[in-house]
């Protein structure tokens, strides 16, 4: 009798101990599946809201075509610009092993970059090269949307979705890479029809800067501190490369910047947050621009342009070496007009020399004038350092007049005496 009990109570405590673990091993089971539902339901959320965004910023670029009102078509460029940073957050959200975004982070940036450029200097809608530039991005952008579209609209298994979270990974890394290729094409296209042209190929810079240094930069642009969580990741091609590109989130909103992981200093930054209403003072808004160009490491500049749009101030400077402005450079702030808080950066161009270039020997005043023809009337010149078609940057003259009734300006290099180029201004 006391055997046949001790029998039942060994294989009651058997049978209760396995129950246990049976309803611990199918918790962990229903843990792992409400996990794996949301990391897919954020990674389906970002990729639906990136193919909403592109859409929007291919249709912002298509007004923008059709219009010829100066007006109007700042409007449809701030809309540009507002979609293609809203398309760089949501690829920001992707999982980072995941996230093969280069290319189109690439191209979102240069459009925003390129539209700011065009509002800030008043830019002519009809210019031949303001057509062509948007007939591009608005093509690229078809291109990005029928590539986001076949990864969203991707037949999947439905048990196998929710069971571990990976049956989507795959076909959206596949998708985004063949989508990143087909970009990466254009991308590679271009640069061999600009190098076929230039006579000269650019010698890559050092990488002097770790990524840790560059995260540093940003967290002192963005006056935080707690940035464990910010991310690095090296650029080794385009323009100013090599840079890192940092992004992270604030409790001000998300920042994205780029450093150069050569010289260290900021090429861009970007705060994302709502705008309030504007309360602060025009003015002392340029002031704190300027202040805070100086301590991102720009103290000689001098103030080219200024507007405000939607509660948002933009400054545009030019940055002086030795006294001296520096042509197709500038360096162009953002400021919040809520609270006076600067959320942009960006540096239009090349980023100039340090130093003033040498000159062994220059032309006389008199020579320099003498190689302008007969019916350039000269009204001003000045000494500037620009950029020759070589990608040296030397010191020139540069002569404002007009031909006839329309205003020119002809670049002269102060050694050579060549001409750089004729620019036609208004």
């Amino acid at each position: 009798m006391r055997r046949a009990i001790w029998w039942m109570t060994t294989a009651l405590a058997v049978v209760a101990v396995g129950g246990s673990a049976y309803a611990w091993g199918r918790q962990q089971q229903l843990n792992g599946q409400a996990m794996a539902t949301m990391v897919n339901a954020q990674f389906d959320g970002a990729l639906h809201n990136a193919l909403a965004d592109m859409e929007s910023l291919r249709g912002a670029l298509a007004s923008a075509m059709l219009v010829a009102d100066p007006v109007s078509f700042d409007r449809h460029l701030s809309d540009v610009a507002k979609f293609a940073y809203a398309g760089e957050n949501d690829l920001s959200r992707l999982p980072s092993n995941i996230s093969a975004d280069h290319n189109m982070n690439e191209f979102l940036h240069t459009v925003d970059s390129q539209v700011e450029h065009w509002m800030i200097s008043n830019q002519n809608p009809g210019a031949a090269s303001v057509q062509q530039a948007l007939t591009s991005y608005y093509n690229r952008a078809g291109n990005v949307i029928s590539g986001l579209e076949r990864i969203v609209n991707a037949p999947r298994t439905t048990a196998s979705f929710w069971t571990d979270g990976r049956q989507l990974a795959p076909a959206a890394r596949d998708g985004l890479a063949r989508l990143e290729q087909s970009l990466g094409t254009m991308v590679s296209d271009a640069s061999i029809h600009s190098s076929a042209t230039s006579g000269k190929s650019k010698v890559a810079s050092p990488i002097l800067v770790q990524s840790t240094d560059a995260v540093k930069r940003v967290e002192a642009a963005a006056g935080v501190d707690k940035t464990a969580e910010w991310k690095a990741q090296l650029h080794t091609t385009g323009e100013n490369a090599p840079y890192y590109v940092v992004s992270g989130d604030t409790k001000r909103g998300s920042v994205r910047a780029e450093v150069s992981a050569t010289t260290g200093k900021l090429i861009s930054y970007h705060l994302t947050r709502p705008i309030g209403v504007a309360k602060y003072d025009f003015a002392q808004a340029a002031t704190d621009a300027q202040a805070w160009l100086a301590h991102q490491g720009y103290h000689q500049v001098v103030r080219a342009d200024a507007g405000n749009t939607d509660g948002i101030a933009r400054f545009a400077y030019q940055p002086m070496i030795s006294g001296l402005p520096v042509l197709d450079s500038s360096f162009n702030v953002v400021v919040a007009l809520d609270n006076g808080q600067v959320i942009g950066f960006y540096e239009q161009g090349k980023l100039p020399p340090t130093s003033l270039p040498k000159v062994t020997k220059a032309l006389s005043a008199n020579a320099l004038r003498a190689k302008l023809g007969p019916k350039f009337h000269m009204q001003s010149e000045r000494k500037v350092i620009v950029e020759n078609p070589n990608g040296n940057w030397v010191q020139a003259m540069a002569y404002e007049g007009v031909l006839g009734d329309e205003p020119y300006r002809v670049i002269i290099d102060l050694q050579t005496g060549h001409e750089l180029r004729v620019d036609r201004l208004g």
